[in-house]
């Protein structure tokens, strides 16, 4: 089980409300696995699973077509929401005030984590894997570069997605940063487990080896830096 589900992606990322969301689900659990091993630390991780609200027994999708009630529950999108009101008709994702969001966890601490730092961290690294082979798409004519939409919208050419890449490698690491300061103030008052976690060694990009892209004459090469 993951943590994060696509809806979570597309709503705590940088994508647009008409990103395509379809390969959110198999990126999630590449990104969560890695992200465990290489920084949060598996014993955090593995918690934070084993604390996810279960959905509760009367909860079942929701459907447009069905009236709502008061303490009604419904699963939308992978999320727990619970009516507020009789009567209700309206879609949980249109967060109009008719229904209130499931916390996500069942601890506290658990909850501020996810809330703080971890879904925003989660959402950016998948979308940021995603973003490419949405723009960038093969076939059996080989590579395609999708050309834009009837809104007046192009395709981000190379050079643009390479300053679109570092930009969320920035807003990553500072959330991460901020994550292992927090949790290093704050892991055993709220109850969450220390031992092999907040690996910052292996959180840190500096002096490491990383592959970046570099374009000559329209043609990717690849290079490595050390920053």
């Amino acid at each position: 089980m993951s943590l994060i589900t696509a809806y979570e992606v597309l709503k705590y990322s940088t994508a647009g409300k008409d990103y395509p969301t379809g390969q959110f689900c198999e990126i999630i659990p590449q990104v969560e696995e890695e992200f465990a091993r290489e920084c949060l630390g598996q014993d955090l991780y593995d918690f934070m699973v084993e604390k996810l609200t279960p959905y509760p027994t009367t909860a079942e999708e929701w459907e447009d077509c069905t009236v709502y009630s008061v303490d009604d529950v419904a699963i939308r999108n992978g999320c727990l929401f619970v009516s507020l009101e009789d009567g209700n008709r309206t879609d949980p994702l249109n967060e109009t005030g008719e229904w209130e969001a499931f916390e996500r966890f069942t601890t506290t601490g658990t909850n501020l984590l996810w809330t703080k730092y971890l879904r925003r961290i989660l959402a950016l690294k998948v979308f940021s894997q995603s973003r490419v082979d949405v723009t960038w798409r093969s076939g059996a004519g080989g590579v395609a570069i999708g050309m834009g939409d009837s809104a007046g919208f192009r395709s981000a050419n190379a050079a643009e997605l390479l300053r679109l890449k570092a930009d969320d490698i920035a807003k990553i690491e500072m959330a991460t940063k901020n994550m292992l300061a927090w949790l290093k103030d704050n892991a055993t008052a709220q109850g969450l487990p220390t031992s092999n976690a907040c690996a910052a060694d292996k959180c840190q990009t500096r002096g490491r080896r990383v592959r970046r892209w570099a374009f000559s004459n329209q043609s990717p090469v690849y290079r490595y830096e050390s920053y």
